[in-house]
């Protein structure tokens, strides 16, 4: 039975990264939705009588955004 003698041996940060391994990820992702609606209405009549107008217009917007950074996963 042989006893080595082993020293401390202290490493870079670089080092530690080669030695460490691990990965890095990130992921971005982003959303967006337009929904628009838009009615018109015009009623008009005869010699100087009469009209009606209308106008109704919505819209809906969606947007969303996600990001995830893992480091040394």
């Amino acid at each position: 039975m042989s006893v080595e003698k082993q020293a401390a041996i202290e490493l870079s940060n670089e080092e530690l990264d080669v030695v460490a391994g691990g990965a890095d990820i990130f992921f971005d992702f982003t959303q967006f939705n337009s929904d628009t609606l838009l009615i018109s209405q015009n009623t008009q009549s005869g010699p100087g009588g009469s009209s009606t107008s209308s106008t109704i217009a919505r819209q809906r917007i969606n947007t969303s955004a996600f990001r995830f950074i893992g480091l040394d996963v």
